[in-house]
């Protein structure tokens, strides 16, 4: 699997096609503002549209991962590769987990766990009908 990425590639585009592969995993890339004396740096999901706005040190590339490639390494991968601060989060029932205390996972075990949480939730609710 690839992921491709140029300099005229939205945030959107990236996202919908790591989906297709993980419809249980979300992508999302963060922008780091600067700290100043009054206040801590700090990060933020980025709203934008190009993922070249998300950081100075974005470069095109291509990502290469595997369903046997663990949350960890994808995120150093996105960061060595291209320089962009990527982050991998986990459908639950309701809301999206963050994967950091699971980075170690890989990502077909995380998206299968996503997964059996929303067929869960379906089961949950149909039963009683």
């Amino acid at each position: 699997m690839e992921l491709r990425v140029f300099q005229n590639t939205t945030i959107d585009e990236v996202k919908e096609r790591f989906s297709h592969y993980f419809p249980f995993l979300k992508l999302e890339f963060f922008i780091y503002h600067h700290h100043t004396e009054d206040s801590p740096q700090k990060k933020e999901i980025y709203k934008g549209n190009y993922l070249e706005e998300t950081s100075e040190f974005f470069k095109e590339g291509t990502i290469y991962f595997s369903p046997g490639t663990t949350i960890a390494e994808l995120e150093q991968e996105f960061q060595i590769e291209l320089g962009l601060a990527a982050r991998i989060y986990r459908r639950s029932i309701d809301t999206w987990h963050d994967t950091s205390q699971t980075a170690h996972l890989s990502l077909a075990k995380q998206n299968s766990m996503g997964g059996g949480m929303v067929r869960a939730k379906f089961n949950m609710h149909t039963l009683f009908l």
